[in-house]
Protein backbone atom coordinates (compact mmCIF):
# COMPACT_ATOMS: atom_id res chain seq x y z
CA UNK A 1 0.00 0.00 0.00
CA UNK A 2 1.52 3.22 -1.18
CA UNK A 3 1.28 6.13 1.08
CA UNK A 4 -0.94 8.03 -0.99
CA UNK A 5 -3.31 5.09 -0.92
CA UNK A 6 -3.14 4.95 2.97
CA UNK A 7 -4.00 8.70 2.85
CA UNK A 8 -6.53 8.56 0.85
CA UNK A 9 -8.21 5.19 2.98
CA UNK A 10 -7.90 7.14 6.29
CA UNK A 11 -9.00 10.29 4.88
CA UNK A 12 -12.36 8.46 3.11
CA UNK A 13 -12.58 6.39 6.56
CA UNK A 14 -12.44 9.64 8.28
CA UNK A 15 -15.52 11.49 6.05
CA UNK A 16 -17.84 8.50 6.68
CA UNK A 17 -17.33 8.41 10.29
CA UNK A 18 -17.91 12.11 10.33
CA UNK A 19 -21.10 11.89 8.00
CA UNK A 20 -22.23 9.22 10.46
CA UNK A 21 -21.49 11.42 13.43
CA UNK A 22 -23.89 13.97 12.22
CA UNK A 23 -25.96 12.00 10.59
CA UNK A 24 -26.79 9.69 13.41
CA UNK A 25 -25.05 8.99 15.93
CA UNK A 26 -24.65 12.57 17.57
CA UNK A 27 -29.02 13.12 17.21
CA UNK A 28 -29.60 9.82 18.53
CA UNK A 29 -27.72 9.86 21.80
CA UNK A 30 -27.17 13.39 22.78
CA UNK A 31 -29.93 14.54 25.22
CA UNK A 32 -33.29 16.63 24.65
CA UNK A 33 -32.48 20.47 24.78
CA UNK A 34 -33.23 21.55 28.36
CA UNK A 35 -33.90 25.20 27.81
CA UNK A 36 -30.88 26.93 29.22
CA UNK A 37 -27.32 26.98 28.25
CA UNK A 38 -26.20 25.60 25.07
CA UNK A 39 -27.52 22.04 23.11
CA UNK A 40 -25.71 18.99 24.23
CA UNK A 41 -25.07 18.17 20.82
CA UNK A 42 -22.96 21.41 19.93
CA UNK A 43 -19.17 20.56 20.60
CA UNK A 44 -19.98 17.23 18.92
CA UNK A 45 -21.89 18.22 15.92
CA UNK A 46 -18.78 21.25 15.79
CA UNK A 47 -16.16 18.93 15.97
CA UNK A 48 -17.39 15.83 13.74
CA UNK A 49 -18.45 18.88 11.02
CA UNK A 50 -14.17 20.09 11.46
CA UNK A 51 -13.60 16.81 11.21
CA UNK A 52 -15.69 16.12 7.98
CA UNK A 53 -14.48 19.20 6.90
CA UNK A 54 -10.43 18.16 6.94
CA UNK A 55 -11.01 14.88 5.62
CA UNK A 56 -13.00 16.10 2.64
CA UNK A 57 -9.35 18.97 2.29
CA UNK A 58 -7.30 16.00 2.51
CA UNK A 59 -9.54 13.75 0.07
CA UNK A 60 -9.11 16.84 -2.23
CA UNK A 61 -5.36 17.23 -1.47
CA UNK A 62 -4.88 13.22 -2.07
CA UNK A 63 -6.71 13.59 -5.37
CA UNK A 64 -4.76 16.14 -6.57
CA UNK A 65 -1.52 14.30 -5.56
CA UNK A 66 -2.80 11.12 -7.11
CA UNK A 67 -3.53 13.45 -10.55
CA UNK A 68 -0.02 15.05 -10.40
CA UNK A 69 1.70 11.48 -10.04
CA UNK A 70 0.06 9.81 -12.62
CA UNK A 71 1.01 12.57 -15.30
CA UNK A 72 4.78 12.62 -14.28
CA UNK A 73 5.00 8.45 -13.46
CA UNK A 74 5.98 8.53 -10.06
CA UNK A 75 4.07 6.85 -6.77
CA UNK A 76 6.92 5.65 -3.83
CA UNK A 77 6.09 2.57 -1.67
CA UNK A 78 5.96 3.66 1.66
CA UNK A 79 5.38 0.87 4.52
CA UNK A 80 2.78 1.25 7.45
CA UNK A 81 3.79 1.30 10.58
CA UNK A 82 0.96 -0.71 12.11
CA UNK A 83 2.33 -0.70 16.24
CA UNK A 84 2.79 3.36 15.95
CA UNK A 85 -1.07 3.06 14.49
CA UNK A 86 -2.25 0.97 17.26
CA UNK A 87 -0.39 2.99 19.77
CA UNK A 88 -2.65 6.08 18.89
CA UNK A 89 -6.25 4.22 18.00
CA UNK A 90 -6.12 1.58 20.99
CA UNK A 91 -6.50 5.34 23.30
CA UNK A 92 -8.56 6.64 21.46
CA UNK A 93 -11.32 3.66 21.25
CA UNK A 94 -10.82 3.57 25.08
CA UNK A 95 -11.31 7.20 25.87
CA UNK A 96 -14.71 7.43 26.05
CA UNK A 97 -15.68 4.22 28.18
CA UNK A 98 -13.11 5.44 30.22
CA UNK A 99 -14.76 8.94 30.88
CA UNK A 100 -18.13 7.27 31.77
CA UNK A 101 -15.93 4.55 33.97
CA UNK A 102 -13.89 7.62 35.80
CA UNK A 103 -15.07 10.68 34.82
CA UNK A 104 -13.82 13.46 32.20
CA UNK A 105 -10.98 15.80 33.93
CA UNK A 106 -8.68 11.75 35.21
CA UNK A 107 -9.67 10.41 31.41
CA UNK A 108 -8.78 12.91 29.80
CA UNK A 109 -5.84 13.46 31.44
CA UNK A 110 -4.61 10.05 31.59
CA UNK A 111 -5.50 10.03 27.37
CA UNK A 112 -3.05 13.07 26.62
CA UNK A 113 -0.39 11.56 28.81
CA UNK A 114 -0.46 8.18 26.70
CA UNK A 115 -0.40 10.40 23.74
CA UNK A 116 2.22 11.97 24.23
CA UNK A 117 4.58 9.04 25.85
CA UNK A 118 3.80 7.25 21.97
CA UNK A 119 4.65 10.93 20.86
CA UNK A 120 7.91 10.31 22.43
CA UNK A 121 7.09 13.02 25.54
CA UNK A 122 9.43 12.12 28.14
CA UNK A 123 9.93 15.66 30.28
CA UNK A 124 7.35 15.59 32.81
CA UNK A 125 6.58 19.00 33.43
CA UNK A 126 5.74 19.72 29.51
CA UNK A 127 3.75 16.66 29.83
CA UNK A 128 2.15 17.59 32.58
CA UNK A 129 1.39 20.97 31.47
CA UNK A 130 -0.39 19.81 28.22
CA UNK A 131 -2.15 17.02 29.98
CA UNK A 132 -3.99 19.14 31.85
CA UNK A 133 -4.26 22.58 30.85
CA UNK A 134 -6.61 21.57 27.91
CA UNK A 135 -8.31 19.22 29.98
CA UNK A 136 -9.23 21.97 32.96
CA UNK A 137 -9.79 24.56 30.66
CA UNK A 138 -12.39 22.42 28.29
CA UNK A 139 -13.72 21.27 31.51
CA UNK A 140 -13.99 24.78 32.23
CA UNK A 141 -15.57 26.27 29.32
CA UNK A 142 -18.23 23.58 28.95
CA UNK A 143 -19.38 23.33 32.65
CA UNK A 144 -19.11 26.85 33.65
CA UNK A 145 -19.47 28.96 30.30
CA UNK A 146 -21.79 26.79 28.02
CA UNK A 147 -23.30 24.58 31.20
CA UNK A 148 -23.16 21.34 29.39
CA UNK A 149 -23.05 18.22 32.03
CA UNK A 150 -19.93 17.33 32.18
CA UNK A 151 -19.09 13.62 33.05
Amino acid sequence: MTELQRDTLAYAVVAAASVCLLVWIIPAHTPEYPGYGVPASLLPDIAAGFMLALSLLGLGRAALTRRRNNASGEGAQTTVRWRHLACFLIPCALLMPAMSWFGFLPAGIAFMVVIQLCCGQRRWLPMTLVAVVPVLSVYAIMRFGLGVPMP
